[in-house]
């Protein structure tokens, strides 16, 4: 969760641009990783139905 909240950053800072919204789509999130994604504001889903609206939305 770390790396792609620094990726997003050099994204940001590459492109001028401020993300909306972090989203994660992965079948196997460990438990801590999903507190640290939580205190970032990262989404997590576990599939691409269950992200739907969110993505549906972008």
């Amino acid at each position: 969760m770390y790396q792609f909240e620094r990726k997003v950053r050099y994204y940001e800072k590459l492109h001028g641009r401020k993300a909306d919204r972090l989203i994660v789509i992965s079948p196997m999130v460990e438990p801590t990783a999903l507190e640290v994604a939580s205190k970032l504001g990262i989404e997590v889903y576990s599939h691409a139905d269950d992200a739907g609206q969110a993505l549906s939305e972008l």
